[in-house]
């Protein structure tokens, strides 16, 4: 006998043998295609609406895509009247939507003048988003109200992450307080913040601040490389500044903390050890408080540590008058101090017509060595009342008379002491 079992628990088939289940499921996945490219073409259109960006368009935008909150609050823009509820309607379809949180602020602030509504959206769009804008927008909206506290945390918080330059910060930093511990207490510990406060602070005036900011981004960089933290431009730009315009001290201060950091390897000169690297040992570091060698026309200066040496090599076609080098020194008010040198010549006879010069910073009078190839090759001179700082340097200038120089001379040391 047959079983009737089996062909009546087959599924229903159609002509072509296919299953009237596989078939639904086979319609069920062309329609939702088709649904999912018409709603793709949707969104599509709603964008190149949105991006025209007038109020028909975008208008016809939210008409398409009603819940999408950057095309609510942007029509708000352009419906001044309906702008708070299109903003308000914004935050309700995307609560993390901190630009139109930041809207609503400035709204509650600039127009409604409701300081209470208006720290509320702020703080809340800094809340939902941890980026720079809203930060710095709460750092301005306390820096409007002159409320320092707030001001400070928020400014704080902005330079720990602004991608752009910190500046504007700085100076609203300088115009709610006259008090540089406080506004130094606000700078991150950001190796690239501090470096920028630092220049901000010697474009600024604020020469007496530079000291302690150097300080703490040298602690931060520790082993890195100095050049990279702007050693050779940056910094030493800071330190040529600060000496030629006479501030002693500060300059002194970051030199201090570039020798205990790595950063240089000359010592702190002071005012009975002025002269750094008189042995030329230590290669140069043409910045501060060690010799910078400045290469006039016609003059080749070459400097060979391993023979603890300067060579001056003079083509005949030198300027009439150059400076070769030159070191600041700090020296004692009124003090007495005796220069000693020693100095090779090749091929120049004395008078050579170099000399060494002491640019007394603060005085108008300069003072002056005899010539370098003098047989003495010592010099004695006395700093005036009030100078501390001095600028020696190396000068040639032609003798009367004579022919240009050509030929070399080598200086193996440089020494001054008080006296």
């Amino acid at each position: 006998m047959r079983s009737s079992g089996t062909r009546g628990s087959s599924l229903p088939e159609l002509g072509n043998g296919l299953p009237v289940a596989s078939l639904i499921v086979r319609y069920l996945l062309v329609s939702a295609a088709i649904a999912a490219g018409l709603y793709s073409l949707l969104l599509a259109r709603a964008q190149y609406l949105f991006q025209e960006d007038t109020l028909l368009s975008v208008s016809a935008a939210v008409r398409l895509v009603p819940y999408n909150s950057a095309y609510v609050a942007r029509l708000g823009s352009w419906k001044p009247k309906e702008r708070v509820a299109l903003l308000e309607r914004a935050v309700a379809l995307n609560p993390f939507d901190s630009q139109s949180w930041i809207q609503l602020g400035l709204y509650s602030e600039l127009q409604a003048h409701d300081l209470i509504a208006a720290e509320r959206y702020y703080r809340k769009a800094a809340e939902v988003n941890h980026m720079y804008l809203p930060k710095w927008t709460l750092t301005n909206f306390y820096f409007r109200h002159g409320r320092e506290p707030e001001f400070f945390r928020w400014a704080e918080a902005t330079l720990a992450i602004t991608p752009y330059s910190p500046d504007p910060v700085f100076t609203q930093m300088w115009l709610m307080t006259s008090d540089p511990a406080r506004i130094a207490s606000a700078v991150p510990n950001r190796p690239e913040t501090l470096l920028r406060y630092a220049w901000f602070l010697v474009n600024n005036g604020h020469e007496g601040c530079i000291a302690p900011i150097v300080q703490r981004l040298i602690a931060q960089v520790g082993g890195g490389n100095p050049r990279t933290w702007g050693r050779d431009d940056l910094i030493a730009t800071i330190e040529d500044r600060l000496l030629a315009d006479g501030q002693a001290e500060p300059a002194m201060q970051i030199w201090s903390s570039m020798h205990r950091g790595g950063w240089v390897s000359q010592p702190v000169p002071t005012a009975t050890h002025p002269l750094s690297n008189g042995d030329f040992s230590v290669p140069f570091y043409p910045h501060g408080f060690d010799w910078a060698p400045l290469d006039p026309p016609g003059i080749a200066i070459s400097h060979y540590t391993d023979q603890s040496s300067v060579r001056f090599e003079f083509s005949g076609d030198e300027a009439e008058h150059s400076v070769l080098m030159q070191e600041y020194i700090p020296v004692a008010k009124d003090g007495s101090y005796l220069l000693t040198w020693h100095a090779v010549s090749e091929d120049i006879s004395s008078p050579s017509g170099l000399v060494w010069h002491l640019h007394q910073i603060g005085a108008e009078k300069d003072l002056q060595s005899g010539d370098l190839l003098d047989a003495q090759s010592s010099w004695r001179f006395h700093v005036a009342p009030a100078v501390s700082l001095g600028r020696l340097a190396l000068d040639y200038s032609r003798p009367m008379g004579s022919v240009r120089a050509r030929g070399s001379i080598v200086l193996t040391s440089v020494a001054i002491l008080p006296q």
